[in-house]
């Protein structure tokens, strides 16, 4: 199986604490690891650990991190298409601060600035499924413009509505979003996946956390419990969910399955530290 994944890749420091840092004091990390990130990275690394076979584009340029970011793509074997490939392009970065006893984490992130992006001809769109996390927009919406064209099942990852979503949308078969996503006209909750079909998204689902997903096929909501599990670390765990679903969803052409094992193995990685360290322990 064959999938691209379009969005951001990104330069993650992660700080393992007792407790949250208060405003003006110090707060020692009991520990300290570094990763590459991003939505559409994370999900990439996700479905070839599964068994596929990952395209990524994205924007990464060149800058003093190249370095470490080629260092940690060469443990996995993804094709990496880079929009600004001898660019100078500052890199995104994020820290992100994870409470030990609860495994809650917060994320601080730094985007760059637009950029003129660019992608080769020769990128052959001969992909099962496709994902877009809703970065680099403009080129987005053109890539996902192909992929419909195509015949490629499109899959939005949603984690907050972005400006030119609502035109993203109009090339999106599968809708997974947030309970935080919040479409135009203050949409909560349950009323999301079916905003997101009105809009035209063929097959919709909304993650809450520990709670039960809501999804929606073009009839009533229906709901897909999560299993209870000891969190350590929830980094990734959305993107990984997001990986898992293209994957079994590439796969076998049934959603709710999907989704049900897409949440199994998202909540599997939630045991572990870092958005990797599931990977050495799942059976």
């Amino acid at each position: 199986m064959n999938a691209l994944f379009f969005g951001l890749l990104s330069i993650d420091f992660h700080y393992f604490t007792d407790h949250f840092p208060v405003q003006n004091a110090k707060t020692r990390a009991r520990s300290f690891d570094s990763y590459i990130g991003g939505p559409a990275t994370n999900a990439a690394i996700t479905f070839d650990y599964l068994g596929g076979s990952s395209t990524l584009v994205t924007a990464i340029g060149d800058n003093p991190c190249r370095g470490m970011v080629n260092g940690h793509l060469s443990d996995y074997n993804l094709r990496v298409v880079d929009m600004k490939k001898g660019k100078s392009a500052r890199p995104a970065v994020a820290s992100i601060i994870t409470e030990e006893v609860t495994g809650d984490r917060t994320i601080i992130y730094h985007l760059p600035e637009h950029v003129e992006l660019f992608i080769k001809n020769d990128l052959e769109f001969n992909f099962d499924i496709a994902l877009f996390d809703g970065f680099y927009m403009e080129k987005a919406i053109e890539v996902a413009a192909i992929c419909r064209h195509q015949g490629i099942t499109t899959v939005f990852d949603g984690g907050s509505w972005k400006k030119g979503t609502d035109e993203l949308l109009k090339y999106i078969d599968v809708a997974i979003c947030s309970e935080d996503f919040s479409p135009p006209g203050s949409i909560k909750g349950d009323d999301i996946a079916s905003w997101l079909i009105n809009a035209g998204v063929k097959k919709a689902a909304i993650t809450r956390g520990a709670k039960p997903i809501v999804i929606n096929e073009g009839d009533a909501n229906l709901l897909i419990n999560v299993q209870k599990t000891k969190i350590v670390d929830t980094l990734a765990a959305g993107d990984i969910f997001h990986g898992a679903f293209c994957y079994f969803y590439a796969e076998v052409d049934d959603f709710p399955s999907a989704i049900e094992k897409a949440a199994q193995v998202a909540t599997f990685s939630c045991r572990y530290r870092g958005p990797r360290e599931w990977m050495n322990q799942r059976p």
